[in-house]
């Protein structure tokens, strides 16, 4: 086996995990010792992997050898083919999630900060201003006339929210969502992967502390959640695109779902974008690409030429017929919005917060899209920045979201302590992406380097586990997937 990649992998956590270091350092300093701490315990993580990346790049082809057959191995025993597992235990697990999540919102609903100079007040002022103007048909027809100017918090959460424009029923309707989408994901997942899968994913969103902090506010995550719950679900149960026929049906809902999701909320672009680049990776050779990486001697070649001759690529025309039924479907149902971006602001997807991916520190956005256009704020960026500053910022902002990755997995009522069941999961999702043989897994990875990519880079602006909730769902179903794979080959090992 080629070993060029581990090795690659290994210079790239030297150089992570010192750059982590170092920031740690930098920000506690001697405390680090003096006061052992969390950020102790990272520090130590953190040298341990400076030490373990010098040992993958200088360790010989021999020792890789062994540890690529062993991988290998491992790689085949999880993702080989079992049956769903179906168990009762499962469906009294999901109905307990249920109670879980309602008893949780109950207390933590009175708890939820005032909203007052935050995202919450900005909500129910815009919510308020559209009830007031003559409510959500008033909004459609401003929206397609082009003279709507909100162009921060997209019109659909803000329209539901403006027939109970108030805190304390704000609050409510975000709980709602999010208990319409525990259940819709759950249900889903049980019926795909088995109803213990299912029971332990509505268990983990039941406690899961960021999930439930931001479906208790005043916030569009509910509803954004909601709708990227169902759209993974069709994404699941999407037919092989190399059939004679396009599932035409799923495709338009995926459209369909997307329209709403990027009516609720920006960030629904990059569902979008990735969601482009999944269904264009089906005209690559997959299993072709791959074999690069492995050692040419010839027994191994037959067995990847026979592999490659059955992983036919998908025609370019069943691609873009793909393609042109989710943007179209897209396209309909985002049509108001689109149509005032572009009448108002020249531009279809336009949203004031991406002015912000050009600046240092935050400013007020609406501000910044008058002085000039995205290209410009972009150029004027560029032209004040070295390369180093560039790779810096992002380097930067790629470790932080580690931690808050990490951390967003977490259960209540922890806070910085949820980082520890973060890491305790990592293994778990590992395994459930190798037991998950449907395109879907790659998907899921797509979405994460666009999210960690994108909001790495926004970190100097704002930084919170809201930006990421997209990812959560399908990331704790990976996780329960990968507990009860475990439990089946621990089981299959104890009966033989």
């Amino acid at each position: 086996m080629n070993d060029r990649l581990p090795r690659l992998i290994s210079g790239a956590l030297v150089g992570l995990s010192g750059f982590a270091l170092w920031e740690i350092i930098q920000i506690k300093g001697v405390a680090l010792i003096q006061q052992p701490s969390l950020a102790s315990v990272a520090g130590a993580c953190c040298l341990i992997g400076v030490l373990l990346g010098i040992v993958g790049v200088l360790a010989p082809h021999r020792l890789w050898e062994n540890a690529l057959r062993q991988w290998r191995n491992v790689y085949t025993h999880f993702s080989h083919s079992v049956h769903p597992a179906d168990h009762w235990s499962g469906s009294l697990l999901l109905s307990f999630s249920m109670i879980v999540y309602f008893v949780l919102m109950t207390n933590l609903i009175p708890l939820q900060p005032s909203p007052r100079n935050n995202d919450q007040g900005a909500f129910l002022a815009q919510a308020q201003a559209v009830q007031e103007s003559g409510g959500p048909a008033k909004l459609t027809r401003q929206l397609f006339t082009g003279t709507y100017q909100e162009a921060n918090q997209h019109p659909l959460y803000v329209a539901l929210l403006s027939y109970f424009p108030d805190f304390e029923s704000g609050k409510r309707i975000s709980a709602i969502f999010g208990l319409g989408a525990l259940l819709l994901f759950s249900i889903g997942i049980a019926q795909y992967y088995g109803n213990l899968t299912g029971g332990l994913t509505g268990f983990f969103i039941s406690i899961n502390a960021a999930y439930c902090q931001l479906t208790g506010r005043v916030v569009c995550e509910g509803l954004l959640l909601f709708f990227l719950a169902g759209l993974w679900l069709i994404v699941l149960r999407l037919p092989d695109l190399k059939n004679a026929r396009l599932p035409y049906l799923h495709l338009m809902g995926m459209g369909l779902l997307l329209g709403l999701a990027w009516l609720t909320k920006g960030t629904a672009l990059l569902v979008m974008l990735g969601l482009v680049v999944w269904i264009c990776s089906y005209a690559v050779n997959w299993r072709q690409l791959c074999s690069r990486f492995v050692r040419k001697s010839a027994s191994v070649v037959n067995e990847v030429k026979g592999k490659q001759a059955n992983a036919t690529r998908v025609p370019l025309k069943t691609i873009f017929g793909g393609l042109a039924l989710v943007i179209v479907s897209f396209t309909l149902v985002a049509s108001p919005l689109l149509v005032r971006n572009t009448r108002m602001y020249g531009s279809p997807t336009f949203n004031a917060n991406s002015y912000l991916m050009f600046q240092d520190e935050f400013s007020e956005p609406h501000a910044l899209a008058k002085q000039g256009t995205l290209k410009e704020a972009a150029q004027a960026y560029l032209k004040t920045h070295s390369v180093s500053d560039i790779v810096k910022r992002e380097v930067k902002g790629l470790l932080w979201q580690t931690f808050i990755f990490l951390r967003s997995l977490g259960p209540l009522p922890f806070e910085e302590g949820r980082l520890f069941f973060g890491v305790l999961a990592v293994p778990f999702l590992v395994i459930g992406l190798i037991a998950e043989t449907h395109p879907a897994r790659r998907l899921y990875l797509i979405w994460m380097v666009l999210f960690w990519l994108a909001f790495a880079w926004y970190l100097p602006i704002a930084a919170g586990e809201r930006f990421l909730m997209p990812l959560l769902l399908p990331t704790l179903a990976f996780i329960s997937l990968g507990i009860v794979r475990v439990g089946q080959l621990l089981a299959q090992r104890r009966n033989v």
